[in-house]
């Protein structure tokens, strides 16, 4: 017997499942996965933890047209204007895994911990993968500050079944306030049974006059030109560089820095902010490897250093409309 739809029959969605529409599929078979497995020649990952060299300054920006961030680790970055504050992809865990005692763990701790934030009134949940949605983390935030929680379809009942019950569930384009889902090109499963059947997706925010758009999880693909179209130029980009090889393996569902670039340019953003490396080993490439690579894409792509920023984790940088700087 079918599965009964569930969801809106979409071009991303048959009613029970969702796919990227533009024709890429990411599953791999097992045969692909050992034979990554197999293969594998990881580089150099630190042995011991990396010590963030960032002090977060967390006091909100008084300046009308200017908005702060602050990056955690990984895709957890912390945005505030004048008025609010938002909290990307919660991730405050030792490892992103299902149990606490195995899966990738972190070669860094978080820039700070969930106590010390001052305060969460949104939090953004990409999608459904373990070191974007961890459910320990969101448990926590909504026990501290109530916030409400905005994810793709699909994705509230798994917050409902921890107690989480302000969440908010957007199909791509739809918005909440002053938050927009947008596409990504990636999948979602937590368990062997559920593969894409939850939604995932980007975000375009707008905080303060500034127009922000966090990528989440994604491979480089059309999307990016779309959402540009669809919602103008970015004034800052939040785009992941790492965990992106093997290529042959990765690159549909994750971008690497050469991707990144192409996407800013897709976005025509003023800004952009490199997030998604030197957290937890997912991949093959050393551990510097993303930001060094970052710095060789946009020297071949003739993009100014100062245009897309590279921040230490527990970094806080203050945009304006025309200038950023660490603070």
């Amino acid at each position: 017997m079918e599965d009964r739809p569930i969801f809106p029959i979409s071009d991303h969605c048959d009613g029970t499942r969702f796919c990227n529409p533009w024709g890429v599929k990411i599953s791999k078979s097992l045969a692909e996965l050992v034979r990554w497995k197999m293969e594998s020649k990881p580089r150099p990952w630190p042995g011991a933890e990396v010590v963030n060299t960032g002090t977060p300054q967390l006091t909100a920006p008084t300046i009308k047209a200017a908005v702060q961030v602050t990056y955690i680790g990984h895709a957890t970055v912390y945005l505030q204007d004048h008025s609010g504050n938002i909290l990307t992809d919660p991730q405050f865990s030792s490892r992103a895994s299902p149990v606490s005692f195995a899966g990738p763990s972190r070669s860094r701790k978080p820039a700070l911990e969930i106590a010390a934030l001052p305060g969460v009134q949104t939090v953004l949940v990409s999608h459904n993968h373990y070191d974007h949605m961890d459910l320990p983390s969101l448990r926590t935030l909504d026990r501290h500050f109530k916030p409400t929680f905005v994810v793709p379809l699909g994705n509230a009942k798994f917050l409902h079944k921890v107690g989480i019950d302000h969440v908010v569930e957007l199909d791509w384009w739809e918005h909440w306030q002053n938050i927009q889902l947008v596409p990504a090109q990636h999948w979602s499963a937590r368990g062997l049974s559920d593969r894409n059947k939850a939604l995932w997706g980007g975000y375009v925010i707008s905080m303060s006059g500034t127009k922000i758009f966090f990528a989440g999880d994604t491979g480089y693909g059309p999307h990016f030109k779309m959402i540009r179209q669809r919602c103008g130029a970015m004034d800052l980009s939040l785009l992941p560089i790492g965990a992106y090889d093997p290529r042959w393996f990765m690159k549909d569902q994750h971008m690497n820095p050469s991707d990144a670039t192409m996407a800013h340019l897709d976005l025509a953003s003023h800004f952009s902010f490199a997030m998604h490396f030197e957290t937890f080993r997912l991949t093959d490439e050393g551990f510097l490897e993303p930001r060094q690579d970052l710095a060789h894409s946009l020297t071949h792509r003739q993009i100014a250093a100062n245009h897309f920023i590279i921040p230490e984790v527990g970094h806080t940088i203050l945009v304006k409309p025309d200038q950023w700087s660490v603070i």
